[in-house]
């Protein structure tokens, strides 16, 4: 049968990139398409998705994520298939920023240089990504940015969850995601939160962690020694279609991105969700963000790591507690989201797979 495509998915079925791999083969529609995930470890992974790759006749190979499994099982399978590679991330760039050993940074450019050269068509979540692949002489590229389920992420009534978690009154600042921790920078992701919820004692404060990490017990550590843990809250990892009922608890949702290479190519799933379910966002100035959101939304981040950014974050928290048109600036956000509904998303996805098919369908 032509037309045939293989998702190799860097994650477990219940990740991120599963759920953009799914929602891409369900609109090929009339291609079988199938899906298979990392289960175990990295050389045993590779083993197995590189035996489906040369087995099962497929005509298209789709690495979803520039990630050494994905990448390697298509690049062993070289020359008998169609490649498409979807990578929302610089994995070297992002290895410079938190200092990791040079065989590290080595490592992740040589996955770099395979991963796009043996692609027919690279998937990119962000213009700014194109752009700096078009600079290394990569022509092949298609912006495909991160998806949100418009059905599912809805401003939701939380009002009840408000009240079981003890936060009646409260102004709550959230953040989604993977919580990291960076032991040469001396942060991670929610530590800007943190800093910045001390420096405004006189204000109720909450913060909101929704996701899992190896960063947490080092945030945990960190608002204890800035005297603030009865304003943390961990929510830790919660099903899809109860994600929009925790973000919707959530005042203010934070975007925080370093203003380096590695974060200009991201789009992150987290901003289409966020204004999917009506949240009022304040993000640094750094990439997608930096083009939809409103000027009161953004906020200025100097260079790769800004020690000074909580306390421009504190500030720019205190101004929007007292909008009374907070609210409605968030709902607003909604129509933005409809371009990343992933019935676009997907819809962009599908038509590039079905160019490189044998049918050209």
């Amino acid at each position: 049968m032509s037309g045939r495509t293989l998702f190799l998915v860097n994650g477990g079925p219940t990740s991120a990139a599963a759920a953009r791999a799914l929602r891409i083969a369900d609109e090929l529609g009339d291609q079988a398409s199938v899906v298979r995930y990392r289960t175990g470890s990295r050389g045993t992974d590779v083993a197995r998705l590189l035996k489906d790759t040369l087995s099962s006749g497929y005509d298209v190979i789709y690495a979803m994520e520039l990630a050494v499994v994905p990448v390697a099982a298509a690049a062993l399978g070289f020359g008998r298939h169609k490649i498409v590679v979807d990578t929302g991330d610089a994995p070297a760039a992002f290895l410079r920023l938190v200092s990791a050993g040079r065989p590290k940074v080595l490592a992740a450019e040589c996955l770099e240089a395979v991963g796009y050269r043996i692609a027919n068509h690279i998937i990119v979540r962000g213009p700014y990504h194109r752009q700096m692949l078009g600079a290394r002489g990569f022509h092949n590229v298609c912006v495909v940015p991160d998806g949100v389920d418009l059905d599912v992420f809805k401003p939701v009534d939380a009002s009840a969850l408000r009240h079981q978690l003890g936060l009646d009154g409260a102004f709550i600042i959230g953040i989604q995601g993977h919580f990291t921790w960076y032991p040469a920078l001396g942060g991670g992701l929610g530590s800007e939160l943190i800093k910045a919820i001390s420096l405004r004692r006189d204000l109720r404060l909450h913060a909101v962690l929704i996701g899992d990490g190896a960063g947490l017990p080092h945030l945990r550590t960190l608002a204890s020694e800035l005297g603030v843990s009865d304003r943390l809250h961990v929510i830790g990892q919660v099903p899809y279609d109860e994600l929009p009922r925790y973000l919707s608890l959530c005042d203010v949702c934070l975007l925080t991105q370093t203003n380096d290479e590695s974060s200009w190519v991201r789009t992150t799933g987290k901003l289409p969700g966020y204004m999917a379910t009506g949240r009022y966002i304040l993000a640094s100035r750094v990439g997608t963000a930096a083009d939809l959101l409103p000027e009161e939304m953004l906020i200025d981040y100097e260079g790769s790591w800004d020690e000074g950014y909580p306390a421009r974050l504190a500030s720019r928290i205190a101004e929007v507690v007292d909008d009374p048109k907070r609210e409605a600036k968030g709902l607003e956000l909604r129509e933005l989201a409809e371009q990343f509904d992933y019935g676009t998303v997907a819809k962009s996805a599908a038509d590039i797979v079905h160019s490189l098919s044998p049918s050209g369908l």
